[in-house]
């Protein structure tokens, strides 16, 4: 009996066109956008009973829970290597693929929709609370509203590059001083909003490495600077709405 086309596309798509052992894509296409399909069907327990872990009194060899998909070097691996390969072995790789494949795809649309979902950031009127973001971070993220003079660009820029330098040097001074630069960014935030700005920022871990999501993560202090009659900065009165 030949596997079934129902059976085969269940395969296909509970593998996620993948090997199950080094997750190889199996239907790749070229340039010229010709498709190669590089990707076996492969036995379980063989139906010949000279096959690898040929069992004789299964009912059904070619049903979807006896097969499992992979690339043709390791169709080749595990039927000449069956000492290795048993059957329970084979199953426990079956199951774990599949459900790295449905892993995978929930978390990738999980932080689609994440990215999607509108971010928001408090105002920082503290100096205090302002350093404890920058405090011994290892990266920025900074963002303004459009430059509209020279005299607001030096203004914007000389402020990003105090809480930069003040970042850099946070983990290399004494108690005494970092109460000083809490002090000192007490000003600028006076100053900044004098000139008609406000300031929100967070403090959160990002990965090291944007292409390895789950690599170590480092800690990155994002400031934004906004005037403040920007439509973007949402007004909540946090008194009211805690009495409602």
């Amino acid at each position: 009996m030949a596997i079934s086309d129902k059976t085969r596309k269940f395969l296909w798509a509970k593998s996620g066109n993948r090997c199950a052992i080094c997750k190889a894509e199996l239907i790749t296409s070229t340039v010229s956008f010709d498709e190669f399909n590089l990707g076996e069907e492969c036995h379980i327990i063989s139906s010949k009973p000279t096959g690898p872990r040929h069992i004789p009194s299964l009912e059904e060899y070619d049903n979807y829970e006896n097969l499992l998909l992979l690339c043709k070097n390791h169709h080749k691996e595990i039927d000449e290597l069956t000492d290795t390969y048993t059957e329970e072995l084979l199953r426990y790789i079956k199951t774990n693929h599949e459900n790295w494949v449905k892993n995978t795809i929930k978390d990738a649309i999980d932080k689609e929709q994440k990215d999607e979902e509108p971010k928001f950031l408090s105002r920082i009127t503290s100096g205090k609370d302002l350093f404890n973001i920058i405090n011994e971070v290892y990266g920025y993220r900074t963002d303004y509203d459009d430059i509209k003079s020279e005299e607001e660009m030096n203004f914007i820029g000389g402020f990003i590059q105090a809480l930069i330098d003040y970042g850099d040097i946070s983990g290399m001074i004494e108690a005494h001083d970092k109460v000083r630069i809490g002090y000192e960014l007490q000003k600028l935030i006076d100053e900044i909003e004098n000139k008609g700005y406000y300031i929100f920022g967070e403090r959160g871990l990002e990965p090291m490495f944007s292409h390895q999501p789950k690599s170590d993560k480092w800690t990155v202090a994002t400031i934004i600077i906004k005037r403040k009659e920007n439509p973007e900065i949402i007004k909540i009165d946090l008194e009211n709405l805690a009495n409602e």
